[in-house]
């Protein structure tokens, strides 16, 4: 069986028509458009392991537990966004700005756990391009969804280099966006996510204590 076939089966339920901006009632449930998606996108696990999981633990620290507890190691510098969803356009073309920048071909989108083996859903691990179009991102029908449109689950995000992070805190108190990067690369950020200082202040406050 392959290792999505789960995530078809759950996410192509009428449940989850809810969550979707895009995709009309009529079109929602396309089991063929979203497995071609997930054979296209989809990080098997043995890739996962061997290429990319010490580098998500060289980012990532306190991964079983999110929020409040501190994610990020150190050095790296916290710019924190509003959340609630993995993402929305214009942040997705903000970073994939930064990872063009950086010069990260890939990145990963790495599903939570809170370190428990989920097997029915199993757990989001994809790649994709970093030169990747919005519009593809969403080509997956209710795969798409379930990914970048709903609240709910929580992710790890990184790229090829160690320079950078970022986790979707979507079931926090205040869903949160936190990018974290190293200092030589953290303006290049800052410039591409602007934020008001009072916006700024503003979030920085929904941090837990501590952080």
């Amino acid at each position: 069986m392959k290792e999505y076939k789960s995530l078809i089966t759950e996410y192509s339920s009428d449940k989850y028509l809810i969550y979707t901006k895009v995709i009309s009632e009529e079109n929602w449930g396309d089991q063929e458009v979203a497995e071609k998606f997930l054979e296209k996108y989809w990080l098997p696990e043995k890739e996962y392991i061997e290429n990319w999981k010490s580098l998500q633990d060289q980012i990532f620290i306190n991964q079983n537990n999110g929020l409040p507890d501190s994610i990020f190691a150190k050095p790296y510098k916290i710019l924190a966004l509003r959340g609630g969803c993995l993402f929305v356009e214009d942040d997705f073309k903000y970073l994939q700005k930064c990872l063009l920048e950086i010069g990260d071909k890939y990145f990963v989108i790495i599903q939570n756990t809170f370190g428990k083996k989920l097997i029915n859903p199993t757990a989001f691990r994809m790649k994709f391009p970093s030169n990747i179009t919005w519009d593809e991102l969403m080509s997956g029908n209710f795969i798409s969804t379930a990914l970048f449109e709903m609240f709910h689950n929580e992710f790890f995000v990184f790229g090829e280099s160690d320079m950078w992070g970022k986790y979707a805190a979507n079931e926090y108190i205040r869903p949160l966006d936190i990018i974290g990067v190293k200092p030589i690369y953290f303006e290049i950020f800052k410039n591409h996510f602007k934020q008001s200082e009072g916006e700024r202040l503003e979030i920085n406050t929904w941090l837990p204590p501590g952080w």
